[in-house]
């Protein structure tokens, strides 16, 4: 079968199967809710970019402007956030406020202190960075019938970088002691996780058996999605200070390029075109990859962008490159790099690894030798035992035999000859079917007859590709004809 992923027997059906599979995992996506807490948020909080203190936040005229807390930008010093008419649960069940994300704070329920996560700070050295994730409890005595106010100072001065969002949330939510953030939380995720493992693991065993080294690139793009989640699941192990929220997004970032650089290589080396046009290829989308990571705000937006880049660059490498069935993933792909930029933080918790289990499982379980060619069999060659050396040459590659006393004339394909110690009768009993004795002194490989011709006097000669001409005795035209018409 040629390299490509179409033959007549298979038609284009591996393209459909994963197009289906990427548009399955898309509905999925969009349609099943997402990782989430149990957990009520502010629609609005009002935000004061100064260190006002907290007597200027007593009355009910608050300073600032309201903003949703995922907009709040990083301030350049110490700033507040006040969340108005706190909706706190009526079932007896003990509330906390939780506040993630790479800021210090001190948190104040109804002007007095529940809890702090660091120390805020004007400078960075006058800052202590506070856990990523903190959960703090509200003292029953604080809690009033409404109007409910958590007010809370924070700075975000060792973060290292300029984060999209520096609130990743601000939550009321039932007390638990535990402030990581749960392995439920990445349930979905975890399970993922161990699917690309098992897939990793069935494309060794594949790139061993065929000896089809493009498959290492499948092996590596896979370990960095591995890689990637193993940094977003280790917030549930680890309630590190937020000031190494950066090393560990930088992982899960590195990651995500490791698993879209490896397949658009694959890619490249699986329908090829010019060595200096795949690298020029591979060059500039690095490049964009590379712009991403200093120009776009924040790691969510970088890894999204990063992947975006990649997989669409596969995406166009394969509508070039490939043939019908390679072209009907093409849409996927696209559509993988427009999600990325429409929900990136869903990618990085849970999108890319659904996508990239729906693009390379089904090949995997049901089209390996699309993903993974099979190699062609070998073929078998020939030992000539010529004076003092044994030559290998393939069966295929032998034009016609001469006999020469006890020895025979070995008269290759490409031109050469060599000389056999053995006659040629021993010698045709040894080769395979392929040869016929046309004559008492010449056999033919009847893979390299051209055509018949006769003349005068009732003579036969068989030419071969290359235009030489053997004679053939009477007695065995009509049997050469038959053996060349089922040949």
């Amino acid at each position: 079968m040629a390299d490509g992923w179409l033959s007549t027997t298979h038609s284009a059906r591996p393209g459909l199967e994963v197009l289906g599979a990427l548009l399955l995992a898309l509905v999925t996506l969009v349609f099943l809710p997402g990782p989430g807490l149990d957990a009520v948020a502010p629609a609005r909080v009002q935000m004061i970019d100064t260190d006002t203190g907290l007597e200027a936040l007593s009355g009910p005229d608050l300073p600032g402007s309201p903003i949703h807390y995922h907009a709040i930008e990083r301030p350049a010093g110490i700033a507040w956030m006040v969340w108005d008419d706190v909706p706190l649960p009526d079932d007896g069940t003990p509330p906390a406020v939780s506040l993630i994300g790479p800021l210090s704070a001190t948190i104040h329920f109804n002007g007095v202190v529940i809890g702090r996560k660091g120390e805020p700070g004007a400078t960075r050295d006058a800052e202590t960075a506070g856990p990523i994730d903190s959960l703090y409890a509200i003292p029953p005595g604080l809690i009033r019938p409404s109007g409910n106010r958590i007010a809370i100072r924070f700075s975000s001065q060792r973060a290292g970088y300029t984060p999209y969002a520096v609130v990743h949330g601000l939550f009321v939510m039932p007390y638990a002691s535990d402030p990581r953030r749960s392995i439920r939380y990445y349930l979905p995720l975890t399970v993922m996780g161990g699917s690309l493992i098992a897939l990793i693991a069935s494309l060794m065993v594949r790139t061993r058996t065929t000896g089809d080294r493009r498959g290492l690139w499948l092996v590596a793009a896979l370990a960095g999605l591995v890689l990637a989640g193993a940094a977003e699941i280790s917030r549930s192990l680890i309630n590190y200070p937020y000031d190494w929220h950066q090393p560990r997004q930088a992982a899960s970032l590195a990651g995500l390029a490791v698993f879209g650089t490896c397949w658009l290589r694959f890619v490249q080396l699986r329908w090829p075109a010019a060595p200096r046009i795949a690298t020029a290829w591979l060059a500039a989308t690095l490049a964009a990859v590379a712009a991403s990571a200093v120009l776009v705000t924040g790691y969510d937006g970088k890894s999204a962008f990063a992947l975006a880049a990649l997989m669409a660059s596969s995406a166009i490498w394969l509508a070039w490159r490939g043939g019908p069935a390679e072209r009907l993933i093409v849409p996927g792909l696209l559509i993988v790099s427009a999600y990325a930029l429409w929900q990136p933080a869903d990618i990085i918790d849970r999108g890319i690894y659904a996508f990239a289990l729906a693009l390379l499982g089904v090949f995997a379980l049901r089209h390996r030798s699309y993903l993974l060619p099979d190699p062609e069999p070998r073929t078998p060659r020939f030992a000539l035992e010529t004076s003092g050396r044994t030559v290998l040459v393939e069966p295929d590659s032998i034009a016609y035999l001469k006999a020469a006393g006890n020895y025979t004339e070995v008269h290759m394909a490409s031109g050469g000859q060599h000389f056999d110690n053995r006659n040629l009768r021993t010698l045709l009993d040894e080769l395979p079917d392929g040869f016929f004795r046309l004559h008492r002194s010449y056999a033919v490989n009847l893979g390299q007859a051209a055509a018949i011709t006769s003349a005068e006097g009732s003579r036969y000669h068989l030419e071969t590709t290359d235009g030489t001409r053997i004679p053939v005795s009477r007695s065995l035209v009509a049997e050469l004809r038959r053996r060349l018409g089922s040949a």
